[in-house]
């Protein structure tokens, strides 16, 4: 039987892929005690989308795949409240649920492993040009080791975080451990939508 281990979780109304960053600026007491508590002992927490409810209070319903992230940066921001970037690293899916005093959620996680596919075949080229043409666009610049672009497992990971999909749809592109299903699924939706990205950027 896979052992469980338990990682305080963060509910969000957005669905982080793992290479994506993020910045937050944490107000409520129970997330400043986490940020703390992952500065003083390096390690992370879950960010998991929010199925039902809210970001502010204790109730918020979420959905169990979700996605681990460690603090790379944070500072005092302008208006007081503390700002961090978190790095998204690796997706895990919930068990169970608990909550610690202070009402932070927490949760008894397995681990989740993704099929790497490789190097993408023929058919998603036109992805993954249209996907360069978006990097260029918007001046989005990765660096040398991250930038991964014939990586099928890397490309369907940046379409599903840069395309305007409902929340609905990138956490199916979440849960999903296949690369190759991942890119036939965005292809899919974008035909279906009649995006033609073989000549848009």
């Amino acid at each position: 039987m896979t052992e469980l281990e338990k990682i305080p979780l963060f509910p969000l109304n957005l669905v982080l892929f793992p290479g994506s960053s993020l910045p937050l600026q944490i107000f409520e007491p129970r997330y400043t005690d986490l940020v703390s508590e992952c500065l003083k002992s390096d390690s992370g927490f879950g960010i998991c989308c929010i199925r039902e409810g809210s970001e502010v209070g204790e109730h918020a319903n979420c959905f169990e795949v979700g996605t681990f992230v460690k603090i790379t940066d944070w500072s005092q921001l302008d208006n007081g409240l503390l700002g961090i970037t978190v790095e998204a690293q690796k997706r895990f899916q919930v068990q169970s649920y608990s909550r610690r005093e202070n009402t932070l959620l927490e949760g008894q996680i397995t681990w989740l492993t993704d099929e790497d596919g490789g190097e993408i075949t023929q058919e998603y080229h036109a992805l993954r040009d249209f996907m360069t043409r978006v990097f260029e666009h918007y001046e989005i610049i990765f660096d040398e080791d991250s930038y991964k672009i014939n990586e099928s497992l890397w490309l369907g990971y940046r379409l599903a975080e840069y395309l305007p999909l409902s929340v609905e749809e990138k956490q199916a592109l979440l849960e999903l451990t296949d690369s190759e299903q991942r890119l036939q699924r965005i292809q899919k939706v974008l035909e279906e939508n009649k995006f033609d990205y073989g000549t848009q950027a």
